[in-house]
């Protein structure tokens, strides 16, 4: 029976940019022809694999005793470890990891899928199971110890994911997963997040990066966006407005530390009978133009900012709205 060893798999980080979309469940789709496949994509890499030394001979009893006082760790080579990816049973990708150990899958998608990930090392195959989201990108660092119980070999230290623009304008939507340490939401020169009709999403992630958007949230009609982070930071990047409402839409940001906003033009625009809630230990708003504009009977309420810091210029420096408390998002 091989002895089991341990491996250390650390995650490449590279953000790729995908003009995909990410839709929420509804019975009229703007493709009219269900869902299309999108590639999703594995980053990762092998930083050693540790091995209990074998000792072939046990014929004298001083063996016996240094092989138990001394459980010696030898490390192996990085390269030529083969990891698979395997969806209901079928492989749809597989690599060799190079000299330095690092590998890439690629497959297509059609819906969120559990896949299983096997790495081989040297006749020995342990496994690690996901969920992979469609049109994902799946930045992984887990440890791999050969020698724990079977089942337990592969444990996830950290995972990574980078999503592309999420497109919503029926039913709801709900992407909760506090086992990932972080979920970036890459525009890619669009809207990051976009809602119309009557979505409504829901957003629970340890720490959640919105990057590369026109908007960070362009919220519309009756929808709702809430948006938490209970254990970090919510950080939004956009060339437009940063948190965009129209009509009847509302926006609810909460997190623990920071909610950092940088925007090419305003930091908080709600029209109509729209609603903007933010809140979190810190609020950080560096906005090219103003940094709430508000019109209508539209609502901002930043009450639930611990502290407000204004990190850029703002072409009509006002203060911060506080009306009265926001009501209670539900997913």
């Amino acid at each position: 029976m091989n002895r089991l060893k341990t491996m250390v798999l650390v995650g490449a980080i590279a953000i790729i940019s995908s003009a995909c979309i990410l839709s929420c469940d509804s019975g009229n789709s703007n493709g009219g022809e269900g869902q299309e496949s999108q590639t999703t994509i594995i980053n990762g890499s092998v930083a050693n694999v540790m091995a209990s030394a074998e000792k072939n001979d046990k014929s004298f009893r001083l063996s016996e005793i240094i092989e138990i006082l001394s459980f010696i760790k030898e490390a192996k080579a990085q390269g030529g470890i083969l990891v698979t990816a395997i969806v209901d049973g079928i492989t749809v990708a597989s690599d060799f990891t190079d000299p330095q150990g690092n590998f890439t899958l690629a497959f297509d998608l059609d819906s969120a899928t559990s896949v299983l990930i096997l790495f081989d090392v040297n006749g020995t195959e342990v496994s690690i199971g996901i969920v992979a989201e469609e049109g994902s990108i799946i930045n992984l660092v887990v440890n791999i110890n050969l020698d724990a119980p079977s089942g337990e070999e592969v444990v996830i230290v950290d995972i990574d994911d980078i999503i592309p623009a999420i497109r919503c304008e029926n039913g709801s939507l709900n992407i909760s997963d506090n086992t990932n340490e972080t979920l970036i939401i890459d525009g890619n020169g669009e809207d990051c997040i976009r809602t119309t009709g009557n979505c409504s999403l829901f957003i629970n992630q340890d720490n959640l990066i919105l990057t590369n958007c026109e908007k960070c949230v362009d919220a519309r009609g009756t929808s709702d966006v809430t948006l938490l982070s209970p254990n970090s930071d919510i950080i939004c990047e956009a060339q437009e407005d940063g948190i965009r409402t129209v009509g009847n839409a509302q926006v609810v940001l909460d997190a623990l530390d920071n909610i950092d906003i940088t925007a090419g033009e305003n930091g908080l625009k709600a029209d109509g009978n729209s609603f903007i809630s933010i809140g979190a230990d810190t609020c950080i708003i560096d906005s090219f133009e103003d940094l709430v504009d508000v019109n209508g009977n539209a609502e901002v309420d930043t009450s639930g900012c611990g502290e407000i810091l204004i990190a850029g210029p703002t072409s009509t420096p006002s203060p911060l709205p506080q009306p009265s408390a926001s009501p209670t998002p539900s997913p």
